[in-house]
């Protein structure tokens, strides 16, 4: 009965009813995502909800596929509510994303504990054969606390995992243009075979990003000096990615793992025949003049192998040195 009432008053105006009986009253538009539906704020009782609009292929593949095959985890946010008769996820509120965290100026640590919270939700995904795909800083949200001196963290989770793949033993993606320009690993830029790797590649950009400050694949001066000279900005990123992080081993394990694609390979070996010609103004990661660290050089480095097959996993980065203090 009190259901039924509460589906009646939901016709009333911008409200929704969940299967768990909660009311959500519609505060404000987020995001309207072309073809990808909207994101809106809503209200339950005293309490924040995000509820977003999901596609129909999408919503089949992350109910059918992905949500059976994971549990309530402080690291992974997953939805704790859905819409009866819709497409409509709803997620708990989270305060902040790391993205502009990391653009406030968080501290160090917090900077840390936000990064192994995620680390172990991708652990925990890679453990049940399912790839993100789209690992970037605003796909990782916090909730924070803000003290006088410090920002405390008191939650990270890895989000938007409806385009994630559940991908068993020995399978993978190919074809897809996966994630985001400025965190796509190398074989994703080539359509290549996709799985865990490529996650793991996407993560050590977030790292960097998170400790040196800098999208260092996005569109800065260098990137639109290139592209106004007829550039592809894939290449430009590709180039990027071949100059900081190739050796000859690694780019023999990318060639290895393109082989099937002739023309991708020919691109490849151009990028790393070019990369110490006098246009091409990129340095090796480990000389740059802010890469002190060499605990966090060496993690860079060995998340970043070009060759996927060398990449750390999610648990051996937890194990990693760099980590030890969190």
């Amino acid at each position: 009965m009190f259901r039924r009432t509460l589906a009646r008053m939901a016709h009333a105006g911008n409200e929704h009813v969940g299967v768990t009986g909660s009311l959500y009253q519609f505060k404000s538009i987020i995001q309207e995502r072309p073809h990808m539906g909207r994101v809106w704020l809503a209200i339950s009782g005293h309490d924040k909800f995000i509820l977003k609009d999901i596609p129909q292929n999408i919503f089949d593949n992350f109910t059918e596929n992905i949500r059976p095959r994971l549990r309530q985890s402080p690291y992974i946010r997953l939805p704790c509510d859905t819409i009866p008769g819709q497409r409509i996820f709803v997620y708990k509120y989270m305060t902040d994303d790391f993205l502009s965290l990391v653009k406030r100026g968080i501290s160090v640590r917090a900077r840390k504990q936000i990064l192994k919270s995620s680390l172990l939700g991708i652990a925990e995904l890679h453990e049940r054969h399912i790839v993100h795909l789209d690992i970037k800083p605003d796909n990782i949200l916090v909730n924070c606390q803000y003290g006088e001196k410090e920002t405390i963290v008191e939650s990270a989770q890895i989000t938007d995992l409806e385009n994630a793949a559940y991908l068993p033993e020995g399978r993978c993606i190919k074809g897809m243009l996966a994630g985001n320009d400025n965190w796509r690993s190398p074989e994703a830029h080539f359509r290549g075979e996709l799985n865990q790797p490529t996650d793991m590649f996407a993560f050590g950009i977030v790292c960097i990003y998170a400790f040196l400050g800098r999208v260092i694949f996005g569109r800065d001066d260098d990137f639109q000096l290139h592209e106004a000279q007829g550039v592809l900005p894939a290449f430009i990123r590709l180039q990027r990615q071949v100059s900081y992080f190739g050796d000859r081993d690694g780019i023999n394990g990318l060639l290895k793992h393109l082989s099937a694609d002739e023309v991708n390979c020919h691109v490849l070996k151009m990028l790393w025949d070019e990369r110490t010609e006098e246009h091409i103004p990129y340095k090796p990661f480990a000389e740059w003049p802010d890469a002190v660290d060499s605990a966090f050089t060496d993690l860079i480095q060995r998340l970043m192998n070009l060759d996927p097959a060398k990449r750390l996993t999610a648990r051996e980065v937890l194990d990693h040195p760099w980590f030890a203090d969190i």
